[in-house]
């Protein structure tokens, strides 16, 4: 199924609200504690950074959220997700490896040279991560040195492609 994946903008509240109150009812099993227009407001002052993935119609279908860190050991600035969710329906079609690829891109593209994400209660998800990151027994994951640049450059690329070059997690301690 193919996908447009994107940075969000002000015009992508009302769905990303309406992500939200399924993503925590899935996740947390209750309500958004949030409201659209505090989220709106944190996005356009970027206090956040928020890419949607849709479908062909305009239907936003998942998000990742992300917000810039900095690791102070070595000295680099990078990104930590703070949300990621796709629509049950349309989970194992590629949406979630596009918008990890982006996300790479974006953190790029803002000086950052990793991407960190948190415990992931999905086993689909969990097996992504194993494959291209660096897996703590916390549950944090990074994708950084040579894994993070190769994914970051497959963000223009087909999901065919993406997934035939993903980089190896050993990549990631390599410089």
């Amino acid at each position: 199924m193919p996908y447009i994946i994107r940075k969000a903008n002000r015009n992508d509240i009302p769905q990303l609200g309406k992500l939200l109150e399924s993503y925590m009812q899935e996740t947390y099993h209750g309500a958004w504690g949030g409201n659209t227009q505090l989220l709106e407001q944190h996005l356009v002052d970027n206090e956040l950074k928020i890419i949607v993935a849709e479908t062909l119609n305009r239907k936003a279908v998942g998000f990742v959220a992300w917000i810039t860190s900095y690791d102070l050991h070595w000295c680099v600035k990078g990104g930590d997700i703070i949300d990621f969710f796709v629509c049950p329906p349309h989970r194992g079609h590629g949406a979630a490896m596009l918008l990890i690829a982006k996300l790479a891109a974006d953190i790029q593209e803002h000086g950052g040279a990793y991407l960190k994400g948190g415990a992931v209660d999905n086993p689909v998800v969990r097996r992504l991560y194993q494959k291209i990151a660096m897996c703590l027994p916390d549950g944090e994951s990074y994708v950084s040195g040579r894994a993070f640049r190769r994914l970051s450059k497959l963000s223009s690329k087909s999901l065919r492609e993406i997934i035939k070059n993903l980089p190896e997690s050993a990549w990631n301690y390599e410089p």
